[in-house]
């Protein structure tokens, strides 16, 4: 095995190993690997691509056989050698995975600003039902984000992980904790949106503001009902936001300490969830599996129209 050299060797827990299979025109344009499996049988070998440019530390075999089985024990090898990779086994010509991160880069380039979802805009309107800087509701109220769009992009293209970027700056910039209500003024351009977007209203200021709203009273109630439809109802088009759930249940847990709020169950006993602990379990349970004389609780779930998502 050729070594490469000047190289970092793994660093933490999420390094990634991808194994594909090169074509013999792949192979005489040139491309090389770090790491070949060959089969003498078929013109066609797996070749291992470090995600990061990591070499190896230990000796690899150079097997030979079947292409797929060879693949299966060297990911087999290389997991015991390095128990934080992520190896994964991709068979196919390199070029088609070439191709798709092209295509998910063409998609990320093309992507404009994403559409509120409206259980997020539902818990910011419950939290913030005037301006949360000035108080009024004598003028027209907007969502407004503290870090917008592009700010947002900027953010996510400057992070070394390039998959799902679309999804990760949805769900950054739709983060409950990035938005509040603002007051717009038309006419005058006076209204706080307009003055924050001006810049005469600091960062500092509008996250004070927004940071205010968690301590109003019936902020827990609007979290609750927040994390138990964001669990219950989920979106066809959207995974659940586990960041933006957990930091709810963290708003959850000292009023369900003094209530003393027992368990609950959720999605036809699926999820279980235990606010006072803190806690969201995914099985199979039943009444049964709830303290003694509790039901499924669905006391913060609100009936949505037929269709919505």
């Amino acid at each position: 095995m050729d070594q490469v050299p000047d190289l970092p060797r793994p660093r933490q827990r999420g390094d990634q190993l991808s194994l594909y299979a090169s074509t013999a025109s792949e192979e005489a344009e040139g491309v090389t690997a770090t790491l070949k499996i060959t089969d003498p049988r078929e013109p066609r070998s797996v070749t291992g691509w470090w995600d990061d440019l990591v070499e190896f530390e230990v000796e690899l075999p150079q097997l030979e056989g079947d292409v797929f089985a060879a693949a299966l024990r060297l990911t087999k090898r290389l997991q015991q050698a390095y128990p934080g990779l992520d190896v994964q086994l991709r068979m196919g010509p390199r070029a088609a995975w070439r191709a798709r991160a092209a295509q998910q880069q063409a998609e990320w380039e093309a992507m404009k600003r994403p559409r509120l979802p409206p259980r997020v805009e539902d818990l910011i309107k419950q939290l913030s039902p005037e301006c949360s800087i000035c108080g009024t509701t004598a003028l027209e109220l907007q969502i407004a984000h503290i870090v917008d769009w592009p700010d947002t992009r900027r953010l996510v293209e400057a992070e070394p992980f390039k998959k799902d970027m679309p999804l990760r700056a949805t769900l950054m910039f739709h983060n409950p904790w990035n938005m509040l209500r603002l007051c717009r003024d038309y006419v005058r351009r006076s209204g706080c949106h307009d003055r924050q977007e001006r810049g005469e209203i600091t960062v500092q200021e509008v996250q004070a503001a927004r940071a205010a709203l968690d301590l109003l009273p019936g902020a827990d109630r609007a979290y609750g009902a927040f994390l138990d439809q964001g669990l219950q109802v989920g979106s066809r088009k959207l995974p659940i936001d586990m960041n933006a759930i957990g930091a709810a249940m963290t708003h959850l847990i000292a009023p369900a300490q003094q209530a003393d709020r027992e368990s609950y169950l959720l999605r036809q006993g699926s999820i279980a969830v235990d606010r006072a602990q803190g806690s969201i379990r995914w099985g199979n349970y039943n009444c049964s599996d709830l303290p003694e004389g509790t039901e499924p609780d669905h006391s913060d779930e609100a009936s949505l129209p037929e269709g919505e998502d």
